[in-house]
């Protein structure tokens, strides 16, 4: 797959963003410029046409007569280009007019328009009155018709300077602008790089991120920060209970192969009775049943991590809790006569159903139930109840026992922990039950908790999602 940087699209979006504002903002800065000259423009247009009509006046007589006086005409605008006009009566007559070639080919345009390559503009007034009549004139009706235009070749120039100033101000402000948006990313991806680098440090060796300060300051890198410290330090507890398992699981095969080993030396070093081979060959046989146990519980656990990290909600029927109970406490009734504890079972009549394995829900409530059953006194009782709670199946184990000194309670779930070490392994197991028992719920989605019972011993309370159907 091809490979992008962040950076790079983040710097060329800023950069088309900013393109189009700029743009933007010329065209409409140009729009407003143009009308506000337009206007300008036709404002002074307007007064010189008015002012122009200004200078037609009656003359002295018994018969007044419109006359213009064009001594008081405007002057000659600097860029030396003459204005046009044209005044006629609203009877027609012709007072006042520039150069008769222009005022014909003018008096003809409206608006803006070009002679002799010169552009102008022209205002066109209807109806203007006389100024200097009296009211009771006779010749109050009469009126004038003022055409007017000026060169807009000044207004043109003078516009096109302020465009272009605009323009390169706007070039000028936009390439501040990418320049301090390019910075301001580089500064502010800056704190993924430097927690890069930091991560980049992590080994098998080296647990520890030490991220820079900026990516703990850093809001939108600081949830970063903290996740890929929690996954760090579960990596690392991961991979440490990984190592402790092997290492412990090589120390406990060690042990009973070492045994078998030494006890089929014995044998073979000098001849013996048949008795003594007997013997000897049975001995051997028990180091095998129990180097055969632990290893059948090393593949179970290593079937419950499997499924625990599969999920197996998908793949099973729903099951009788209590009838996966009522099992174990069969499978476990010679051990518990062994050891003069009963076994009781209050779960009600109605059945409880999850999804799951039901060899898996026995192997569960074996665990569970043999540890209570090994450190419960003679002659006393191990409760096992069963309920429906917030939509889950509850099962508690209890009992009566020594329970658990406070320094192991964390540790009673890890593998090959044996919280009292004084039992040997024959009589206390290898520390992977409970072990076992935590993976195969956890693989359920369910939960195991432990606490002090009331009175002493221990209380084991699973939780597992209730099923809704028995199918």
């Amino acid at each position: 797959m091809k490979t992008f940087s962040i950076r790079r699209r983040i710097v060329f979006g800023v950069a088309v963003a900013e393109l189009l504002l700029v743009a933007s903002l010329l065209v409409l800065a140009t729009s407003i410029m143009r009308r506000h000259a337009q206007r300008s423009f036709d404002a002074a247009l307007y007064g010189r046409a008015m002012s122009v009509a200004a200078l037609v006046r009656f003359t002295e007589g018994p018969q007044p007569q419109l006359e213009f006086d064009g001594s008081l005409l405007p002057r000659t605008p600097p860029s030396g280009t003459p204005d046009l006009y044209y005044i006629e009566s609203s009877e027609g007559k012709v007072l006042a007019a520039s150069p008769a070639d222009a005022a014909r080919i003018f008096i003809r345009e409206t608006g803006d328009f070009e002679l002799q390559g010169i552009p102008y503009r022209a205002i066109h007034l209807q109806g203007l009155p006389v100024l200097d009549k009296e009211e009771d004139d006779s010749t109050s009706g009469i009126t004038l018709n003022v055409a007017y235009a000026s060169s807009t070749q000044e207004m043109r120039q003078s516009l096109f300077r302020a465009m272009s100033a605009v323009l390169i101000a706007g070039v000028l402000l936009l390439g501040l602008s990418v320049w301090l948006s390019v910075w301001a990313i580089r500064s502010g991806l800056r704190p993924l790089s430097d927690l890069a680098t930091s991560a980049a440090a992590i080994s098998a060796t080296n647990w520890q991120l030490d991220p820079p300060p900026s990516t703990l300051h850093t809001v939108e890198v600081a949830p970063l920060t903290a996740a890929m410290k929690a996954m760090l330090s579960t990596l690392r507890a991961a991979f440490e209970q990984q190592r402790d398992f092997t290492a412990n699981a090589a120390h406990e095969l060690k042990t009973p192969v070492a045994i078998l080993k030494s006890t089929l030396q014995s044998l073979v070093q000098q001849p013996r009775s048949e008795e003594a081979y007997r013997a000897g060959i049975n001995d051997a046989l028990a180091d095998l049943a129990r180097l055969e146990t632990l290893l059948h519980s090393l593949l179970r656990l290593a079937r419950a991590e499997q499924r625990a990290a599969q999920g197996t909600q998908g793949e099973v029927s729903a099951v009788d809790v209590v009838a996966t109970c009522e099992s174990a406490i069969v499978r476990l009734a010679p051990f518990a006569r062994s050891r003069s504890v009963r076994v009781v079972l209050a779960a009600g009549d109605d059945p409880i159903f999850v999804h799951a394995d039901s060899e898996d829900l026995e192997i569960i409530w074996t665990n569970l139930i043999e540890n209570a059953i090994r450190y419960a006194p003679a002659e006393s009782e191990v409760e096992i109840t069963g309920a429906r709670r917030n939509g889950s199946a509850r099962i508690t184990v209890r009992d009566s026992g020594p329970g658990v000194p406070p320094e192991d309670v964390p540790h009673i779930f890890d593998r090959f922990h044996r919280g009292d070490r004084s039992r040997s392994r024959e009589s206390g197991g290898y520390g992977l039950g409970l072990a076992i028992t935590r993976t195969l719920i956890d693989a359920y989605g369910g939960s195991i908790t432990f606490s002090p019972a009331e009175g002493g011993g221990a209380c084991f309370v699973v939780e597992l999602p209730q099923s809704d159907t028995h199918t």
